[in-house]
């Protein structure tokens, strides 16, 4: 299950490369890149043994001319640790690929946005208690978000939040709240 989701997030990717090709010959489109990182909120299940830790996100934004519909591919990287009740570490960490369609709403200023998103994310679990083994599995990510970007010259600043779970029978949820920069595309 784990590699056909990630060979399904690999598709999206190299159909949103061959979409966003200067041989695609959409002059009005544009193209940017993010960087951000911030706090990661455990929830549900993951909450009864995670602390609030931090999170890291890149990824690539396809605006389709002037149209304020965008497609963006991105990569998130959330660790969570906690100390159990008789001194063991553990450590919880959440990867997630997603490919989202971004709406930023016209005439905003500062610019609102919403996303939602579909994707593979990955949830790694260690534990230094020798009594407790480790977990890794693969899920379907789903995830949805609100944000504001703000003009700041060559570049803009943005602040996102999102809802973001693993589904199955125990659905693995978090809240990521991200302060990053955007780079080219039209901000």
């Amino acid at each position: 299950m784990r590699q056909s989701m990630t060979r399904g997030c690999l598709v999206v990717a190299a159909a949103v490369l061959q979409l966003v090709s200067p041989s695609a010959g959409r002059a009005q489109s544009s193209n940017g890149i993010l960087f951000g990182g911030g706090v990661s909120f455990p929830a549900g299940v993951l909450n009864s043994y995670a602390n609030t830790g931090w999170d890291v996100t890149a990824g690539v934004e396809h605006r389709f001319g002037h149209h304020p519909t965008a497609l963006r591919i991105d990569f998130s990287y959330a660790s969570n640790s906690d100390t159990t009740g008789v001194g063991f570490r553990e450590t919880t960490r959440l990867i997630n690929l997603t490919a989202n369609i971004v709406y930023h709403f016209p005439g905003a200023q500062p610019r609102i946005y919403v996303l939602a998103g579909i994707g593979d994310f990955v949830r790694h679990f260690t534990s230094a208690d020798p009594f407790d083994f480790g977990v890794s599995d693969a899920r379907l990510g789903l995830q949805v978000g609100e944000g504001i970007v703000f003009h700041v010259k060559s570049a803009a600043l943005f602040l996102e939040g999102r809802f973001v779970t693993g589904v199955g029978p125990q659905p693995l949820r978090f809240f990521p709240v991200i302060l990053g920069v955007r780079f080219g595309g039209d901000r």
